[in-house]
Parts: structure tokens; C-alpha cells; sequence
């Protein structure tokens, strides 16, 4: 099963980008071992941040890479948690499942059946504070603190998480890793208040470094439970502007919200560019006044840095 696995890899990448088929040749690395010594190689040649990170940076770089998750309260103003709520309120989303039924504004439209209802790439740069937040400088000292070098904003997205027939976990409502690069940092952000009954998102603390359940698929709670421990659990839980870091190839699921909407902003940091971002720059970051560094932020804006970043020593399954 493995070997035709990994044939049909071959193929769809030898039809693909540089960057695609680095995407699909590490996700063929289950070791996690194997997965830390290349994030090292990697990180060994990234260009490096121009200010030394601070204190709190490296502490929660190191929270990171012990537990898999850090919360970082206080980071996002409550004024821009609500101007982005505000304005995803008002915008189209649509279910990315079903991608034959119409988009809607606001989640008590959605489509009977829906679970998930997601912003397109567009949308969500154009959000007020969406850059602002993701160039925060206490984030990307942390990830580049963790990566060894400059992270990339590879990817920014909103949705809605929508209670939905009889709450029945669906696709990323399930346990499961993520394996969007060799080494990857999401941001997640709540723009609506979560509680139990909400959706909140549910990590494994310290699944991110143990070489147990790395096949990629989904996985039941019983299985998960099993093998870390379900005391290992954490769950995520606050009001709107509730936010946190996460190495999310650790296992990980949103729970179905079963009374109200769950409202979230996430970016992903990676080392290198993914599939998920815009496949050219779709913004001007001079509209905004916005001084940012060219690199971190080739993929959505327009700067002067080239799009792809070339690792010299090593390929993730070489």
C-alpha cells in the first residue's frame, strides 16, 4: 500500500512546481526523528532576522517545541479582534466540501448540512489587521526563534465553524496531523467567544515530537487516547481574542460546535512556501502604509524578494 502510495506521489509531482513537489516529497517522511533532523538543515540556511528576538520570544519558541502549543494573550488588540470579526460578518464564505452550493454572508445562512464555511485567499488578506497580525513582531521572533531563521506567511485563513445536523465530527473535526512542511507554526486567533459548546480546537500536548499515529488519515478520539494519554488533551477555551501557536503536525481537531457559530483567523508559518497560499502576490502592501519584511511576506504582497526559497544542502526525502 505504501509503495503505491508513494508511486502515485511520484507521478502528480513530476507534473507540478518546485515548491509542489517539495510539499509532496515531505509528506513522505512519517519519522519524526527523520522530520526534526531536516527542519534543522533547513533552518541552518534561511536568511536571519535583522533584530535578535526577545525574552518572551525565546520562551515560547521553547514552549513550542516542548508541549506544541504556547498561548500568547494580550498579543492582538480587542479593537482589531472586533474590526475583523465586523468585517467577516459581512463577507461571503462558502462550504469547501460542497463547492457546487452558492457562497453566503453570515453563518446563520449556511447551506442546511454545512460544517465549515471558509474566506478565499483574497478576502482574508484584504480583512482589516489581517497583515498587522500576522507580522506581529513577538510572532515572528517566536517562529523564527523556532525555524532558526525568517519565517514565510505561507498562508492566511478565516472560517466559520457551524453547528450542524447531529454535531457528527467531519473531516478536520477529527484527529489529525497536518504535514504542511518539514516544519510549520500555526497561529490561530478566536474572533467569537468559545466555550465547550462553541467548537473549541483540541490539541495532544508533546504529539508533535512522538513517533506514534504518523500515518496521514484520520483518527478516532479512542485511538488518540490510547496512545498519548487522554490527560495530554488540551483544550481551547475564551472569549474573542483568545490566541496561540501551535505546531499543529501534532494531532489536533476542531470540535463540532453544537450551539453557537466559532468564528477563527489562523496563519500559517512555514520554511518554505506551501501549496495553500495564492499562487501569485495578490496584494499591495503600500495601500496600507504597511513597512514589512519583503521575504516573510513574498507569497501575498508584492516585493522585491523571489517567491521561491531554494534549500541547497538536502530534499525532504533525499
Amino acid at each position: 500500500m505504501l509503495k503505491k502510495i508513494a508511486t502515485a506521489i511520484k507521478i502528480a509531482t513530476s507534473l507540478t512546481g518546485g515548491h509542489q513537489r517539495k510539499f509532496w516529497r515531505q509528506r513522505l517522511v512519517t519519522s519524526v526523528p527523520r522530520r526534526l533532523e531536516l527542519a534543522s538543515r533547513y533552518g541552518s540556511e534561511l536568511p536571519r532576522l535583522d533584530e535578535q528576538p526577545q525574552v518572551g520570544a525565546v520562551a515560547r519558541a521553547a514552549g513550542l517545541q516542548q508541549d506544541g502549543f504556547v498561548l500568547t494573550p494580550g498579543i492582538v488588540p480587542d479593537e482589531w479582534v472586533r474590526e475583523m470579526r465586523d468585517y467577516f460578518l459581512t463577507e461571503p464564505c462558502a462550504d469547501p466540501y460542497r463547492p457546487e452550493l452558492c457562497s453566503f454572508v453570515g453563518p446563520e445562512n449556511a447551506p442546511p448540512g454545512t460544517h465549515v464555511a471558509f474566506f478565499d485567499a483574497a478576502t482574508v488578506v484584504r480583512s482589516p489587521r489581517a497583515l498587522e497580525i500576522a507580522n506581529l513582531p513577538s510572532l515572528l521572533q517566536t517562529t523564527a526563534a523556532n525555524f532558526g531563521g525568517k519565517p514565510t506567511i505561507s498562508y492566511m485563513t478565516a472560517w466559520w465553524s457551524v453547528p450542524a445536523c447531529d454535531g457528527t465530527a467531519q473531516h478536520a473535526e477529527m484527529y489529525h496531523r497536518d504535514v504542511d512542511d518539514i516544519d510549520f507554526i500555526k497561529f490561530f486567533l478566536y474572533l467569537t467567544d468559545v466555550d465547550e459548546h462553541c467548537g473549541p480546537h483540541v490539541f495532544v500536548k508533546g504529539s508533535h515530537i512522538q513517533n506514534k499515529l504518523t500515518k496521514i488519515r484520520r483518527y478516532e478520539d479512542a485511538e488518540v487516547h490510547d496512545a498519548f494519554g487522554q490527560e495530554n488533551e488540551v483544550r481551547f477555551i475564551g472569549p474573542a481574542g483568545t490566541c496561540f501557536l501551535e505546531k499543529t503536525y501534532g494531532l489536533h481537531r476542531g470540535v463540532p460546535p453544537r450551539s453557537k457559530p466559532r468564528l477563527i483567523f489562523q496563519v500559517l508559518f512555514s520554511m518554505r512556501e506551501t501549496i495553500y497560499g495564492p499562487q501569485e502576490p495578490i496584494f499591495d502592501p503600500s495601500t496600507r502604509g504597511l513597512a514589512i519584511d519583503p521575504f516573510i511576506n513574498r507569497i501575498y504582497c508584492h516585493t522585491d524578494a523571489p517567491r521561491s526559497f531554494i534549500h541547497r544542502r538536502v530534499d525532504a526525502a533525499g
